[in-house]
């Protein structure tokens, strides 16, 4: 807003008081400020059940997987992560006590991944706790721009996924 009231047209408000200059931003920086955005804000609502954003993605990943056994690979492939970064993150939850590998029967080289009930315990909290913040982004828009909305990012991730 200018002195006089009047809305000015060349700023946008980016989130509870800052300020950006409205111009064209390249797609792949919007969605990393939104990404920054959101895992800082997520990671605070996880820190009172004691995980972080990427810990959520992996236990999200592995609560809604139709797969019988689930492996270190899968959760690679479907979280789009190298293998340093999932075993750092496997290792913190086994501490953590929200789950536990045993040796693939078939492969031995392979664990396979399983929740324990402790993760299942904090499951609605973080579920919830991300709805939250999914219900933020997408304040004031209709459910069939949030329906365009994630078939844009959908087709994105599919543009820039390994195969």
């Amino acid at each position: 807003m200018t002195k006089d009231g009047i809305s000015d047209p060349s700023r946008t408000t980016m989130r509870k008081g800052e300020r950006m200059e409205r111009r064209t931003q390249p797609v792949g920086f919007l969605i990393k400020q939104i990404n920054n955005i959101f895992e800082k804000d997520l990671n605070e609502k996880l820190k009172t059940i004691g995980i972080t954003s990427s810990q959520c993605a992996v236990l999200d990943f592995l609560f809604h997987t139709n797969q019988e056994e689930v492996s270190q690979r899968d959760v690679e492939r479907n979280l789009s992560l190298k293998n340093p970064t999932i075993t750092g993150l496997l290792k913190r939850l086994e501490e953590k006590g929200f789950i536990f590998c045993v040796p693939n029967a078939k492969d031995k080289r392979k664990n396979n991944i399983y929740l324990t009930e402790k993760a299942f315990d904090i499951q609605r909290r973080m579920e919830a706790d991300r709805k939250k913040l999914d219900k933020e982004l997408t304040r004031g828009m209709s459910k069939k721009e949030i329906q365009v909305l994630i078939r844009g990012l959908e087709k994105l991730l599919y543009n820039i996924a390994e195969p």
